[in-house]
């Protein structure tokens, strides 16, 4: 079976590009595909507004866990050397199953994540341990932050399986590991991973096309005019 992580480009250039884009522009190609429910919900957010995140997904599943089932939290370990095992930088995507208890990332999971190779994450769930990430300068996206300890509420239940995060346009927006993740001060967008290399490039040319407009506007040329040539504002 071939590796979730094989792309017509390499992993790492794929990702110093997606981080020259915005979250805008990929949400815009992805809607001319097609594909208009990308988008996490609009409380997906970073926990620094300063932050981007590109990458391709491993994905968590997780859910309440009351009793403090110690063979679920056991598990975490071959949770990260799974991470490891894939040998490319890694975003860490997290379906919380809807818990609202307490925070379900924090320093801990970015420390042994990052050793992993995980580049940043993005919870639909609650985050703590801020200052800490703050001074790692690692990227975290989630709905909220509190001090509450996930133990006797929320655990680890699989990984590396098709996870479902609330959406901004749909219910909820699945994500398979392998699919692209982007986030920045507006949001975060999935990008299936048969598409990943085609909305790259694409964007980017979106991008190029918006720098010439944004040059014509600025000069001083008429609005009507610039609209007609390039059809777009």
């Amino acid at each position: 079976m071939s590796s979730p992580y094989e792309y017509e480009l390499p992993v790492e250039e794929l990702i110093e590009r997606y981080r020259a884009c915005y979250s805008g522009a990929v949400y815009d190609v992805l809607e001319e595909l097609g594909l208009p429910n990308q988008a996490l919900a609009n409380d997906i957010r970073p926990v620094d507004n300063r932050w981007v995140v590109a990458g391709p997904a491993f994905t968590i599943k997780g859910i309440p866990d009351p009793t403090g089932d110690e063979s679920l939290r056991a598990r975490r370990i071959e949770l990260f050397t799974a991470m490891k095992a894939t040998g490319v930088p890694l975003v860490d995507v997290r379906d919380c199953s809807f818990d609202m208890q307490a925070a379900h990332y924090g320093e801990m999971n970015a420390t042994v994540g990052a050793s992993c190779g995980v580049i940043g994450a993005v919870v639909d769930g609650g985050s703590r341990d801020t200052r800490f990430l703050l001074d790692r300068d690692f990227p975290v996206f989630c709905r909220y932050l509190s001090p509450v300890e996930a133990l006797r509420r929320w655990s680890y239940y699989d990984w590396q399986r098709t996870v479902a995060l609330r959406g901004a346009t749909s219910a909820t927006v699945t994500v398979d590991p392998g699919d692209f993740v982007f986030g920045d001060i507006d949001g975060v967008v999935a990008i299936p991973r048969a598409h990943v290399v085609e909305v790259l490039e694409r964007v980017e040319s979106l991008i190029e096309q918006e720098d010439e407009v944004r040059a014509e506007f600025e000069s001083g040329a008429d609005p009507v005019a610039v609209y007609r040539k390039h059809g777009r504002l």
